[in-house]
């Protein structure tokens, strides 16, 4: 099957809606389509967590530097025309006949142009949610994918339960490190916490810390109680064996907020 279309992908990110059977089989199997469904659903965390966040307008000296810089632009050059002015003509340019169409050759064609303006739609509907996560500062920067299918070949290489830190008494988790025939490693977090937590329906960042927690990598934002987190390649999983859920404000401050959740460390399977 090829890759699902950019419009139902966008669809299953940030809708209840239910993948057909095809699709639910293809993303199991489909890295790259599957990252495009994390990327979105990352963004729309995010967004969904910062509703209440009030945007302050820029100063006007901002606007004012914008006008300068346009102003400062130079004209642009239009060519000459290549068309000798003495060979006009006034009458009107004759029009052909339209030329016979071959019907199946227009279905192909009109489906060639309804796709780049399905992505446009996708496109604009989307473009929201993206503006405010750049404006809060946060990018999106590895997968989360819960509740999509795993690939059904993963090989369980490690796992840990969760324990709750001393301000977070009544949550816990597990999180279990997998590896796919491709060799792609992937982080499996679920997070019980309880609603009466002080923060409990903020922002939650998923961390992979050296056993020291002198070192630590981001792998996502958790949506939701489950998440599947793409591991960066290249990063050494031995080096960074502890998985951390923090609390973290919509303040743009990518670094650790110190306010952990659950806390534990990965052995072998």
């Amino acid at each position: 099957m090829k890759h699902v279309d950019d419009e139902t992908l966008a669809m299953l990110a940030v809708s209840d809606e239910v993948a057909e059977d095809d699709v639910a089989e293809h993303l199991a199997s489909c890295a790259a389509c599957r990252a495009e469904v994390a990327a979105i659903q990352r963004v729309a965390a995010v967004t969904r967590s910062s509703s209440g966040v009030e945007l302050t307008s820029p100063p006007e000296r901002v606007w004012d530097r914008i006008a300068a810089t346009i102003a400062a632009a130079p004209d642009p050059v239009v060519a000459p025309s290549a068309v000798d002015d003495s060979a006009a003509v006034d009458e009107p340019a004759a029009v052909d006949e339209p030329a016979a169409v071959d019907p199946a050759a227009g279905r192909a064609h009109a489906v060639s142009r309804r796709r780049p303006r399905r992505r446009r739609v996708v496109a604009i509907v989307l473009s929201g949610v993206g503006v405010l996560a750049v404006l809060l500062g946060i990018g999106v920067v590895s997968g989360v994918v819960p509740g999509l299918p795993s690939g059904g070949s993963e090989t369980v290489l490690a796992s840990t339960a969760l324990d709750a830190l001393p301000a977070w008494k009544g949550s816990s988790g597990t999180a279990e490190l997998e590896r796919d025939r491709d060799g792609r490693l992937t982080l499996v977090v679920d997070l019980r916490s309880g609603d009466d937590q002080p923060g409990a329906g903020g922002l939650r960042e998923v961390w992979m810390m050296r056993s020291d927690l002198k070192g630590l990598v981001s792998v996502g934002f958790l949506d939701g109680d489950r998440g599947r987190f793409t591991v960066p390649s290249g990063m050494d999983t031995a080096r960074f064996p502890v998985v951390d859920v923090s609390a973290e404000a919509d303040d743009g401050n990518p670094a650790h907020s110190g306010d952990s959740i659950v806390r534990g460390r990965l052995s072998p399977s």
